[in-house]
């Protein structure tokens, strides 16, 4: 994206590109590096862009520790999400563009966790492929605070999560599926009785066995800490983890009774388990976000709505 705009004001005569260096400045952690690496100059050339910006605005930007950047000083908080405008209408431009010229080439990236990637997404990207087999389409895993922040910033054009979408007004979002948990057990272990249950296991019971689930910020384990803490228990959690699968490897090893999501359950993979159902947890929704001041390639709306589609079918 070439940057040499300039943009005069009685006041102030700003260079877009000044606004790209903070932007990607930001995004690259504060590191000048990195950012410098990504847009293919010099740290010094970034250094100078900086330097312009803040001798316009008659202040500092960025806050310092000696010469490293360390963050954003309150007027550069104040100017970023502005920043991200404009890039986000640039954006709007450069894929109008594009679409114009080829819309069935470019690159598609899609920020999601483990959990939609692994369990939730398979079939929708093997379809979407079959359908757009000239675009590159990029699987970017991160928990759900990142997702949400790479599609603010512009890093990935389609964010999948449960939590944090929904509370940014950045981002509009589009209702993907609802989910609830399960607990997983051998098919020996004494709450096996209770798998074909309609309510499944209580909470005390289920809080007197070692537990395996989620770590904290991942597929609802909010929910599940604040359901047990209501009910005035205290499980043991021995393992936490970020992925299914590992939970379950351990739940089939012994170490402990599983709670995972209810489309990460996988009787195939895992024959010697078995599934208990849990209302206590509650129900949860998984959303598909873009940001709200821009538009996507048409490809990218074409993956929505497949993601859209895939259970209405159900």
């Amino acid at each position: 994206m070439a940057i040499d705009v300039v943009i005069n004001q009685k006041h102030l005569q700003i260079q877009l590109k000044q606004l790209e260096t903070v932007w990607h400045t930001v995004v690259n952690g504060y590191n000048l590096s990195k950012a410098a690496e990504l847009l293919h100059t010099s740290q010094s050339s970034l250094s100078k862009q900086i330097a312009g910006l803040e001798n316009q605005l008659k202040t500092d930007v960025f806050t310092r520790q000696g010469k490293r950047l360390t963050g954003l000083t309150p007027i550069g908080k104040a100017l970023l999400p502005h920043i991200e405008a404009i890039f986000a209408e640039i954006r709007t431009i450069e894929n109008l563009s594009l679409d114009f010229n080829n819309a069935q080439e470019g690159t598609l990236t899609v920020a999601t966790t483990h959990t939609q990637a692994r369990y939730v997404l398979p079939q929708i990207v093997k379809t979407f492929r079959e359908k757009f087999n000239k675009v590159n389409l990029v699987l970017s895993q991160a928990d759900p605070e990142s997702i949400a922040q790479m599609v603010i910033r512009g890093q990935a054009d389609i964010g999948i999560a449960t939590e944090s979408l929904l509370n940014n007004s950045v981002l509009r979002c589009h209702r993907y599926y609802d989910w609830s948990h399960i607990v997983i057990v051998p098919k020996e272990h004494e709450l096996a009785k209770f798998a074909g249950v309609v309510n499944g296991v209580d909470l005390p019971t289920l809080a007197s066995y070692p537990i395996i689930t989620y770590h904290g910020g991942f597929t609802g384990r909010s929910a599940i800490d604040k359901a047990f803490a209501k009910a005035g228990l205290t499980p043991d959690v021995v393992l936490a983890a970020l992925d299914s699968d590992v939970i379950s490897t351990y739940v089939s090893s012994g170490l402990g009774v599983g709670i995972i999501a209810e489309m990460a359950y996988e009787p195939n993979h895992y024959s010697d388990l078995v599934a208990i159902p849990i209302t206590h947890f509650g129900r949860f929704t998984s959303w598909i976000a873009v940001r709200d001041d821009s538009d996507i390639r048409k490809f990218g709306q074409e993956f929505i709505k497949l993601c859209q589609n895939q259970f209405d079918k159900k």
